[in-house]
């Protein structure tokens, strides 16, 4: 810690100590057995408003083009208690530790010239520095702000001290005094009594130990992490302005590489226009289902290789003409079997219906279009800032993405295109989706169901969602699970009603 952000925060360690305590306990309130109530988007508020606190009290002032990124963070943390969706929940999180990683980069460093591999290098180097940040708060050697010095110092000294002293003592007794306790029966009966006259025992015994070590857990990782982050950022460790520099590799060997994978890539492409998307005419022993429904996993994975690929020969490679065409072309080819995954996976959801799976690939598939689009254009235009394009592109997607509720659309076009719901179709509605999906299967009508003898099953479904989503508490309340439970309980009044007028 040697620049003059990390020795701002030595000087003043006493107030981001207590800052830090302060977000902890936020941290704790808002999140505890509670990762996805109404209380996450006030955490992720708080989680911007301390951070531009610490950040004023450094002397620096977020400027305005780190208002997307929390904006971005501030969506998330809404989104997350909008679904009752698990996939959502962890990405939403990831979500919001990355951006929030990105707008600190972006706010300290001059990130104008660096490119998507610079900023994927940053990201690591960051992510390392934070890691070995997480002592920070614990270390006794940080220079505290003081006014006379000397013996504050000595009594701060010995404060820790002795409650160091103490914590190793209490650790250490907790493996001794069951040894002592069987090896002597007059002491253990002594100790016995100690607790049968302070009643003790009755304390411990209302006393939920593991709901508190994680009450403590939960703060620890709140106040640590924001003040053990803080310290890696103030570190300025990833050479302030500093860009990978462009390789300077031979180009003959990248147009070589790129010139044989071009060869192949239009020659596929070219049988995906004629045969998949014009169909003209197919080899013997074929149908065009059989052709259509199978391949798109591989696609999905070759594009992702090719991005990776060019991203590569962009680099390490001298700028060259040929070679730019080159991988241009190789990204024309990829957006072409891009294509050709989602037609195939439209042509199997078709035939099969949905999954959350299938949405999510098809997502997938659209949002790595729209990479492309920019890494075409960062071919020719090595001023393009292709790392914060791709930012935006991902987050402005996935937020899309997480607030569409995707179990519900699934559930909506798997009940209308289904002419004759099987048990399988109503399993997968029902064990397969999230509590998103509730209203949409109330949908299904209670006849069909009988029909189907799946109505205890279902009336199962809804009676689970009833005892645990039926009486949340303001802390704990999600907008999905909220109409989940009130749409469990309408359907099974009305099942009871329509049972009782029947009997």
């Amino acid at each position: 810690m040697n620049s003059i952000y990390s020795k701002k925060m030595a000087e003043e360690y006493v107030w981001y100590f207590k800052m830090s305590i302060a977000f902890g306990l936020l941290f704790t309130f808002c999140i505890y057995r509670n990762m996805s109530g109404i209380t996450f988007p006030v955490l992720t508020a708080g989680l911007i408003l301390f951070s531009v606190m610490f950040l004023d009290r450094a002397g620096i002032k977020p400027g305005k083009d780190s208002l997307p990124y929390f904006l971005g963070i501030m969506l998330l943390g809404i989104s997350t208690c909008m679904t009752a969706n698990g996939f959502f929940h962890f990405f939403n999180y990831a979500g919001i530790i990355l951006l929030f990683m990105a707008v600190m980069i972006h706010q300290f460093y001059d990130d104008k010239n660096w490119g998507f591999a610079g900023y994927v290098k940053k990201f690591f180097i960051f992510s390392w520095t934070w890691f070995i940040s997480l002592s920070e708060p614990f270390r006794h050697r940080i220079t505290l702000k003081r006014g006379d010095g000397g013996e504050k110092r000595k009594i701060n000294r010995n404060v820790t001290a002795a409650l160091c002293g103490l914590i190793a003592a209490l650790l250490f007794l907790l493996v001794v005094m069951p040894l002592l306790m069987t090896s002597d029966r007059i002491f253990s009966q002594v100790f016995t009594d100690i607790f049968r006259v302070f009643d003790i025992e009755s304390i411990l015994e209302n006393v939920d130990i593991w709901n508190i070590a994680g009450i403590i857990l939960t703060f620890l990782v709140g106040g640590v992490g924001i003040l053990s982050f803080f310290a890696a950022v103030f570190r300025m460790n990833l050479e302030r302005g500093a860009e990978l520099k462009k390789g300077m590799a031979n180009p003959v060997t990248g147009i070589t590489f790129t010139s044989v994978l071009a060869a192949v890539y239009v020659f596929y492409s070219a049988v995906q226009i004629l045969f998949l998307f014009m169909r003209r005419g197919l080899p013997e022993n074929m149908t065009y289902s059989q052709y259509a429904h199978e391949g798109f996993w591989q696609l999905l994975f070759v594009g992702i290789i090719n991005f990776i690929a060019v991203v590569i020969c962009m680099q390490i490679f001298e700028e060259n003409r040929i070679l730019k065409i080159l991988l241009f072309v190789l990204s024309v080819c990829t957006c072409v079997m891009i294509l050709s995954a989602a037609y195939r996976m439209g042509l199997y959801v078709g035939e099969y219906n949905l999954t959350f799976l299938r949405v999510l690939v098809l997502w997938f598939l659209g949002v790595l279009m729209l990479i492309f689009f920019g890494v075409m254009y960062a071919i020719f235009h090595s001023e393009f800032r292709l790392f914060r394009y791709i930012l935006l592109i991902v987050s402005v997607m996935y937020t899309a993405f997480s607030f569409s509720r995707p179990d519900r659309i699934i559930a909506e076009y798997n009940i209308s295109s289904t002419e004759n719901l099987n048990f399988e179709d109503v399993q997968y509605l029902i064990t397969g989706l999230s509590e998103d999906a509730a209203p949409s299967i109330a949908e299904i009508s209670s006849d069909e169901l009988s029909e189907l003898e799946v109505i205890e099953y279902v009336g199962d479904y809804y009676s689970d969602i009833l005892r645990r989503d039926g009486e949340m508490s303001l802390r704990q309340w999600n907008y999905s699970r909220s109409s989940a439970a009130g749409t469990a309980e309408k359907w099974l009044e009305n099942v009871r009603i329509n049972y009782m007028v029947r009997e």
